[in-house]
């Protein structure tokens, strides 16, 4: 049951959001920043999923329920979380909710959380998240999917009301997922990366993978998350960030992307230095996190998302303070299209939603 509000974004238009991270808020204040953020004006709000803590696809469909104009997205859910149909379900699901303003952002995420506490193998990684993104964009496209494949068997249909148009996009770290990004995803997702892995690595690597599918890289979203934010007190957040990614960097997959950007020899004695710490993440003044946002825009980011970290994460003034120089740093642009995802003005709201669809002939 198709509606035909809306459509995939121009990503000519560059745009900026902020992460809302459910660790130590409970679901009312989580809802409340969002509400904020809609209010101050940013283009989109996203939730990660950790482990450890609640699952953020239920509380995306709350957030879609008290929001009415800002960008959703998933950044990420983890492929092992879900069945691929099941997948395809609960993004078509909060979209409808939302009234069309879903990004659903899916990752293969960390070995040791699927095999560990999940009991599942990740043996393959791209092939299997090749086929697996196969079953969920075409169940959200066309309303069916078949596939009899290696990993995955999926025979389904979705007969609720779905946006042909909602995006997948695929969270990536290294080369050859971004190329998979290219080949069978809606967009590209990216999380603490210097700017130079952005322009260097991973958009050579997405345009590989878009050359080989027929597609162009002019539009495709290439959306990157960063920690930072506004800080009163900068020696102090920015050591917190250094453990924070000091932490990161022995994760291999992070390890070999820092390595790409050339920062292999600053690793070896296992310390974080201040180049590597500056290029990551952005602990500062509002004009710093304005001026990062910028320099991700120029290495070729289409959307970059800022994650506040530190004491950011905790007092919401300094939350607020970080999701203001969020807006600031979007590029001006009046005659740009409407932010990420979101519809045309009469179908951004979900009575509308249920017009549209209703108007579709369901025989």
């Amino acid at each position: 049951m198709p509606y035909t509000g809306g459509g995939r974004r121009d990503v000519t238009r560059r745009t900026t959001g902020i992460v809302i991270e459910g660790q130590d808020l409970g679901v009312r204040d989580v809802l409340d920043r969002a509400q904020l953020a809609e209010k101050i004006g940013v283009d989109s709000v996203w939730l990660v999923q950790l482990p450890s803590i609640r699952d953020s696809a239920g509380v995306l469909s709350a957030m879609a329920m008290c929001t009415e104009r800002v960008t959703l997205g998933a950044g990420i859910l983890p492929f092992y979380t879900r069945p691929p149909v099941m997948m395809a379900q609960t993004a078509a699901t909060i979209d409808e909710i939302s009234g069309g303003r879903f990004v659903l952002g899916v990752g293969v995420g960390h070995k040791l959380t699927a095999e560990w506490t999940l009991g599942m193998s990740l043996a393959k990684p791209v092939d299997t998240m090749r086929e697996y993104l196969t079953v969920v964009t075409s169940l959200l496209r066309d309303g069916e999917a078949h596939l009899d494949g290696t990993y995955y068997r999926a025979h389904a249909m979705y007969a609720s009301a779905r946006r042909p148009s909602l995006p997948a996009y695929l969270g990536v770290l290294g080369p050859r997922m971004c190329e998979l990004a290219g080949e069978v995803a809606d967009g590209l997702l990216l999380w603490m990366c210097p700017a130079s892995y952005v322009r260097d690595v991973a958009v050579p690597a997405l345009r590989r993978g878009l050359a080989r599918a027929g597609r162009s890289l002019a539009d495709f979203p290439v959306t990157v998350l960063v920690p930072g934010s506004v800080s009163d007190n900068r020696d102090s957040d920015r050591e917190r960030l250094r453990r924070y990614l000091s932490t990161y960097s022995r994760v291999p997959n992070y390890r070999r992307m820092y390595e790409a950007s050339g920062y292999g020899a600053a690793l070896l004695g296992g310390e974080i230095g201040d180049d590597l710490l500056d290029n990551v993440g952005v602990i500062g003044t509002h004009a710093d996190v304005v001026s990062a946002i910028a320099t991700y825009h120029e290495a070729g980011a289409t959307d970059v998302i800022i994650t506040p970290m530190a004491e950011a994460h905790y007092d919401e003034g300094l939350w607020q303070r970080t999701a203001e120089a969020v807006v600031a740093g979007a590029p001006v642009d009046a005659g740009a299209p409407a932010p990420a995802g979101a519809l045309d003005p009469g179908l951004a709201s979900a009575p509308a939603f249920a017009e549209a669809v209703g108007s579709v002939d369901k025989s």
